[in-house]
């Protein structure tokens, strides 16, 4: 951009100068012509300075050219620039959403992972937990087989006792008949 600004000042500069060389040669040629006051001369000095004058105005014209297509290139480009800033803000814009959404999901993750953390931690505490419950049932289970084992021992004595209470009470109802039987016969004996 700013060589295109140079290269449009040197145009500029160089028409002047071409223009301000133009003007210098047409006083030299008049000074020369009212100097000289020969028809021939002036003839020949009007054509060189006819020719001089209209290169210099062809050079004038190819740099007016070159100016007005340096202005336009200029404009372009000055057009494709501002376009550039536009999209370099959109990307600007875009970037920054991306980075906000970016911090956004790694908040979210953070906090899942925290999440997942604390529930592994739960379900550790719950098996270790489950696991102190099943040491307890097994050591219930044993505590109960062994009262089970206790209470057929102990119901295995009762039965025994029972049989043995029925039998004693069968022995002294058959002693306490056969007292009766030996008291009847004894009363009757000393009748």
């Amino acid at each position: 951009m700013a060589v295109i600004s140079g290269d449009n000042e040197q145009l500029l500069a160089q028409i002047q100068q071409l223009a301000h060389e133009r003007d210098e040669l047409r006083k030299d040629i008049e000074q020369l012509c009212i100097q000289q006051a020969g028809p021939s001369y002036l003839v020949v000095a009007t054509k060189m300075h006819f020719q001089r004058t209209a290169a210099l105005e062809q050079e004038i014209e190819n740099l007016k050219k070159k100016l007005a297509a340096s202005t336009r290139d200029n404009l372009n480009l000055q057009e494709e620039l501002s376009e550039a800033y536009r999209i370099k803000s959109q990307l600007a814009d875009l970037h920054g959403a991306e980075v906000t959404k970016n911090l956004e999901a790694e908040k979210q993750l953070k906090f899942f992972q925290g999440c997942v953390a604390a529930a592994f931690a739960e379900r550790d505490h719950s098996i270790m937990e489950a696991e102190k419950a099943k040491e307890k049932a097994e050591l219930m289970f044993q505590k109960l087989d062994e009262v089970e084992k206790k209470m057929e021992r102990l119901n295995s004595d009762y039965l025994e006792q029972q049989r043995f209470i029925n039998k004693l009470q069968a022995d002294l109802a058959k002693q306490l008949d056969e007292n009766k039987a030996f008291k009847k016969t004894t009363i009757l004996s000393r009748l």
